[in-house]
């Protein structure tokens, strides 16, 4: 199950969720402590198949990705027996879209390594609101939603905003949520939207 992934990773890193503490949960942090594989966060201003292999290449490693070099993607995740790299685009995304991706491609690299059949993925796009077709896709999503969002969070301030005006609009709460995780409002209304907190 995709929470009890984050939630081992939450225990193992020893990075708990409080809801009492105010702001973004520090993905960065999470990159960090990562090892088996060792996860690098890069993000890029033109993310195309040129792009990475010039980077990767930058690190040593000579790949071929087929295609259009030109075709432009919003991430990418390489693997190799000990190292991962996850690849954002900055063209054209806000900060809580680029997050999205970013815990997106680190979910990939946790949940998937297994069952990848080649050792990159290509997101041409990164759905947060909205259930992919695709199996991987769609657990990705579940876990940037459960590592950027929390349960424990939401839930702690729409109890906050329900006893400070005695209601708890979602769009509000969707609002204020995005402002404090930095993430997108469509992202955080679907997260409230998914585990029924605020109201309609």
């Amino acid at each position: 199950m995709i929470s009890d992934a984050v939630a081992k990773l939450r225990r193992d890193f020893e990075l708990p969720v409080d809801p009492a503490r105010r702001g973004p949960v520090p993905l960065n942090r999470f990159f960090e402590a990562m090892s088996r594989p060792w996860v690098t966060h890069c993000t890029l201003p033109d993310l195309d198949r040129a792009s990475v292999a010039d980077h990767l290449r930058s690190e040593g490693i000579e790949i071929e990705l087929p295609g259009d070099p030109a075709e432009k993607f919003v991430g990418f995740l390489y693997l190799t027996a000990s190292t991962a790299w996850a690849y954002v685009s900055a063209d054209g995304n806000n900060l809580g879209r680029r997050r999205f991706t970013a815990a997106h491609e680190l979910g990939h690299a946790i949940l998937h390594r297994d069952r990848m059949d080649r050792p990159y993925l290509i997101d041409s796009q990164v759905e947060e609101a909205s259930e992919s077709d695709d199996e991987m896709e769609r657990e990705a999503n579940r876990f940037a939603a459960e590592l950027l969002m929390p349960v424990e969070v939401c839930a702690a301030r729409a109890e906050e905003l329900m006893a400070e005006h005695g209601c708890c609009p979602r769009g509000v709460l969707a609002y204020q949520l995005a402002s404090e995780l930095l993430v997108s409002r469509e992202a955080m209304r679907y997260r409230l939207k998914s585990l029924g907190v605020g109201d309609e």
